[in-house]
């Protein structure tokens, strides 16, 4: 009956997690309708599993044992979700449907095994052999996916930083989570096989529920998981009023290895003049009417500044986490919060707003954008209406 109830609570807390989720995802990055749908199926399995103890028609449990299997294609959701996180998607694609036929295929073999007269232990073990293949094939592919496109991530901002942490923590957080369950079920499975009992891999489901538990605990005390977040929007806010508003990214420390004899020299000018010249770049760069121009180059700002463009090269090599190209991307992002909260979308339109602030094409504009201040510029715009509305 414990183990019974465990499941119902588990169940309706992650259905309540899944609707404050669905109501928020658009805006928060850390979340794809694939977690939607991932929390969804495993919080009704339980639910259901649980309630098998309490309801008694025969009907009822029967159907219940019939489809639970259906939750084994939350292994393909689980890499898919990772991989619209790692390419900063919220949407299902056709193709997407590709990885459920191998799952829902042998679900179908599974529900069909007793009108299939090749010894129906035998075959039920090579069904969960092939699950086990194509289970720990997706795990490979979960581990390729968080590897090399979301653990990886290095941003040279703080804020940045801090996002990427979260996503990180989160992520292998779930990672493992998955890990140990398919490893619980691997040794229910291997149990029952032992026993010569039919396999249904329902040994020890109570520790899948308490994995799942703190999963769900782990989202509901986590905000910026349930979310999402704003860190580039408070940290602009903190700093409006400080002469270093993008301080994070620079370097003041003059104790640097050099790697050339050319840049020593240069460090012997520069300096003493490092916090003068950081401070008229900002100075320029925050006006944002300099960095609008889509071709602008070290040049044009050496020019603006009277700086030697050596000096400014320099500084950008040596006493910056950005380079100079990244700087820019980000001045512009600046630029196009600062236009949204003086209300210029409410008269143009985002493909003019990323002119404006000189990207090229909306494109660039939009991933550098989501990159930067973790969402979207129109979900940005209507938060800020909210905001102001509070």
């Amino acid at each position: 009956m414990l183990t019974s109830l465990l499941f119902i609570v588990t169940g309706i807390i992650g259905v309540t997690t899944a609707f404050l989720i669905f109501r928020n995802y658009t805006v928060n990055r850390m979340m794809n309708p694939y977690i939607i749908i991932l929390i969804l199926i495993i919080s009704l399995r339980f639910l259901f599993s649980g309630l098998t103890y309490f309801i008694f028609e025969p009907s009822f449990k029967t159907t219940f044992s019939k489809y639970s299997n259906a939750s084994i294609i939350v292994i393909p959701i689980c890499y898919l979700y990772f991989k619209n996180l790692a390419e900063n998607k919220n949407k299902i694609y056709p193709k997407d449907l590709l990885h459920f036929i191998f799952p829902i295929a042998l679900l179908l073999i599974i529900n069909s095994q007793d009108q299939i007269n090749l010894g129906s232990h035998s075959l039920e073990i090579v069904l969960y052999i092939l699950f086990f293949i194509f289970a720990i094939t997706y795990i490979f592919l979960c581990f390729d996916v968080l590897k090399t496109k979301i653990w990886s991530r290095r941003g040279k901002i703080k804020v940045l930083q801090k996002q990427n942490k979260l996503i990180n923590n989160w992520t292998l957080f779930l990672f493992v989570g998955l890990i140990l369950t398919l490893i619980r079920l691997f040794i229910s499975v291997c149990v029952e096989i032992y026993s010569n009992e039919s396999i249904k891999g329902f040994l020890y489901q109570w520790i899948s529920a308490l994995i799942w538990a703190v999963i769900l605990f782990k989202i509901l005390i986590s905000p910026e998981i349930l979310f999402g977040y704003n860190l580039l929007h408070q940290k602009f806010n903190e700093n409006k009023n400080n002469n270093l508003a993008l301080k994070d990214i620079w370097k003041i420390n003059s104790d640097i290895a050099l790697k050339n004899c050319q840049h020593s020299i240069l460090k012997e000018k520069i300096d003493l003049n490092i916090m003068v010249y950081i401070s008229q770049i900002e100075t320029v760069a925050l006006q944002f009417e300099l960095f609008r121009n889509a071709d602008l180059s070290i040049t044009d700002l050496s020019t603006n500044l009277k700086i030697p463009k050596s000096h400014i090269s320099y500084l950008f090599k040596y006493h910056s986490f950005l380079s100079f190209s990244e700087f820019k991307k980000l001045i512009r992002i600046h630029d196009a919060i600062h236009l949204i909260e003086l209300n210029f979308l409410s008269n143009n339109t985002l493909e003019s707003l990323s002119k404006k602030v000189g990207f090229t094409s909306y494109n660039p504009f939009f991933t550098s954008f989501k990159e930067i201040a973790g969402m979207p510029p129109l979900e940005y715009y209507k938060l800020y209406k909210k905001e102001l509305e509070a």
